[in-house]
Order: C-alpha cells, then structure tokens, then sequence
C-alpha cells in the first residue's frame, strides 16, 4: 500500500489535533445527555425525541459519504471546519428557539445529520493523519483520557447549571451558549491544520459493495448495523429513563458522570491490556457484561437497577468498542490500496451503522405505540441492543484480525457517537 502525496507530516499536529478534538468531546457532552431530555420537556412525549434522532441517523451517511468526497476532491479543512461551525449553528438555533425547539425537532435532527457527516469525515481523517502505525496507541490512550475526564466533569457541570438556575429554560440555554462558544474556540483553533490541496479519487464503490475478495471488510459492515446503540442511543435513552424517573436535570448530570467515571477506569485497563492476542476474550467479556445487563433492566426496575444498567454499560463499552475499531481499522488498511482510501472505507460504515440505529429507534417507536407507557418501550429496546452485541460478536470475532500474534498493531480511531 503506497502512501500519497499529502501536506501533513504524521504526527506534527497530533497535540493540535487532541486539543480541537478536546474542545469538540467537552462541548459535545456538555449537552448530549440534555437535548432528548430537553425535547421531551418541551412536548412530554418521547416520539419527538426518537423523530429528532430518527431525522439524524437517516441524514448522518448521506453527507458523510459526501463530506468524503469533496475531503478527496478539494480540502479536508474546509469539511472538518464546516462541521465545527454547523454545531455551532445548531447550539445557537437551540437557544434563538428556546421553548419552541421541539416544534422544529426533525429540521433541527436534519441539520444535526448533516453537522455531524462533515464534522467526523474530516475529525476521523485527522486522527488516521497525524499519527503512525507505532504511535497511535498511544495518541488515542491520551485521547480517551480527554474523553473520558470530559465525560465525567462537562455533564455534572450542566445538570448543577440547570438544577440551580432559577429558570430551567434559562439553564438548557446558558448550557447552549457554552457549546456554542467552545465550537468557535475550536473554528479558530483549526486555523494550524495545514490544509490538504492535493486531489484524489473517489473510489467509494469498493467500500460500499465490499466483493469475495474482501471478506474481512464485508464481515465489518454487516456487524456495523448490529453496534447500533451502545455509543449514542444509550445516551440520549438513559438520560431519558433518568429523567422520567427523578424529573430532575441534577440526576441526570449526576447519572452521566457517574457512567463517565466507570468509563475511565475500563478504558484504562482496556488499554492498558489490551493486545493483537487478547481482542476476542476481550470483546467476549464485554458484550457478557452487557447482555447481563440487558438482564437486569428486565427485572424489577428501581432506581438502583437503572444506575447498576449504566455502570455496566459503561463497564462494557470500552471493552467492545476499543477492539472493534482497532479490528475495523487494521481491515481497512489491508483492503486500501492506498493511505488516501482511508475515508472511502469510513464512510462506507457509517451506512450500515445508520441502517442498525433506523431500525432500532423504529422498533422503539412501534414498541412505545403497543406498550402502555415509554419507560417499558425504552426498557425494551435496551434490551434489544444489548442482546445485538451477541451477533455483533459472532461476527467480529471471524474476521482474520480480531486475534492471534498476525493480527497486526491495534489502531483505533475516534468514532462517531
């Protein structure tokens, strides 16, 4: 595989990089667990929160794919710095809509889609540039500190400004604000990414219609659709549960931090653990973990079962997701002719992911119009994701590079929610 021409040196950006990608996690989580909470708070009813996400995911691949054109066509810059200010666009639409968001909550998942194709088609290429082979380990361990420690403070940090504001309405929008100022802080910090002028096919083709020659690849996608959930739809559906249970903003900070804390320490042992050798035992135990999870929200539901599901959850996560994009990563470079396919192959992803979140939130809209209330709809359907990580594993777990000493260097790069 020959490299081409690019105006990147590996790894001269790499600290500019996880400080854009440390403005972004703690802007990102800042509200993530609070917009679905704040759309149901808006209509108290949970099918405004799964059309806003519905809209999202459908959009997502389509200007990914897009995004990863015109980032072989022109400048990955342009693509990345869009998604930045898009965000912001988002963020700043959020706090000029205020009390009538949910009115508008499948426009505003419509921009959301479209923020976040440019936005990870031009962050992920970053990550995969400015760093080798022999020193992504080590890049994406700092990265996962950043997003770990940003995961425990930025939520807790929201909940106490919406729990203590006198006006929950001004809360939600002093909380908007700040994400909205931390994406133009990164806008300017993007400034010293040296642009990338040099153009290139688009051969998405291969990528999306893997042939027999690329069973490796054909075995990710098809577990793409089947990781539905474990990443973003947890969030947005935890933060929900939380909610409907305690009706406070506070608990839902609290909740997220304390997922965010168990999160740290698994992907720091993960990482610490984790080698070509161990990937499958490594997976094993976290889609065990997760699926006696799914167990356990079956039960009796208390308040201490929820907050048990999401340590679980967030014991697992890292578990699954670091060997899984490792694996992802080390096919793609096998299948690349060249270094500069890599957002080919990206791309190509991200559309059966989207088809496996489609399906799921559609399941949970149909469970929510049979069932007699939303907390046994969203039960449900956690328990549904959980028990796709069965598959997911069979899957994975066939695939040339999921183990053994050949299986190459473990690379991972930062995904999408």
């Amino acid at each position: 595989m020959t490299d081409s021409p690019t105006d990147v040196r590996p790894e001269s950006k790499a600290w500019l990089v996880l400080l854009l990608n440390a403005f972004y996690t703690v802007a990102d989580l800042l509200c993530a667990a609070f917009v679905g909470v704040y759309f149901y708070v808006g209509k108290m009813d949970m099918r405004v929160v799964c059309y806003h996400y519905l809209a999202l995911y459908l959009v997502t691949p389509i200007f990914f794919l897009l995004a990863g054109w015109y980032s072989q066509a022109r400048d990955r810059v342009h693509v990345y710095r869009l998604g930045l200010a898009l965000h912001a666009v988002y963020y700043g639409l959020l706090l000029y809509l205020g009390y009538r968001a949910p009115e508008h909550a499948v426009a505003l998942g419509v921009l959301l889609g479209v923020t976040w194709g440019f936005y990870w088609a031009g962050a992920n290429t970053f990550n995969y540039d400015v760093t080798t082979a022999a020193s992504r380990e080590y890049f994406f361990g700092v990265l996962s500190v950043v997003t770990g420690v940003s995961g425990l403070i930025a939520p807790l940090i929201s909940g106490c400004i919406i729990g203590f504001t006198p006006s929950t309405e001004s809360g939600y929008r002093a909380v908007f604000l700040a994400a909205v100022l931390l994406y133009l802080a990164a806008i300017v910090c993007s400034i010293g990414i040296p642009h990338d002028r040099h153009p290139r096919p688009y051969r998405l083709k291969r990528a999306l219609f893997p042939g027999r020659d690329q069973r490796d690849w054909q075995l990710v996608m098809l577990s793409a659709a089947t990781q539905a959930g474990l990443l973003h739809m947890f969030t947005f559906l935890l933060a929900l549960l939380m909610y409907m249970e305690t009706g406070s903003a506070l608990s839902v900070g609290v909740f997220a931090a304390l997922q965010g804390l168990a999160s740290i320490l698994s992907s720091y042992w993960t990482g610490r653990t984790l080698g070509p050798h161990n990937r499958k035992r490594c997976m094993f135990w976290g889609t065990a973990i997760l699926i006696a999870a799914g167990g356990l929200i079956t039960g009796k539901f208390t308040l201490a079962t929820l907050i048990m599901f999401g340590f679980l959850r967030s014991v697992a996560a890292p578990l699954i997701s670091i060997p899984c994009s490792g694996i992802r990563l080390n096919v793609i470079e096998d299948c690349a002719e060249e270094s500069a396919q890599r957002i080919e192959y990206i791309a190509a992803w991200e559309v059966p992911l989207a088809m496996g979140r489609v399906l799921t939130l559609g399941l949970l809209l149909a469970l929510n119009a049979w069932l007699e209330q939303p907390v046994q709809a969203i039960r449900a359907i956690m328990l549904f994701i959980c028990l796709n990580y069965a598959l997911n594993y069979l899957l994975v777990s066939r695939i040339s590079r999921a183990g053994g000493e050949d299986s190459g260097p473990s690379i991972r790069y930062h995904e999408a929610p």
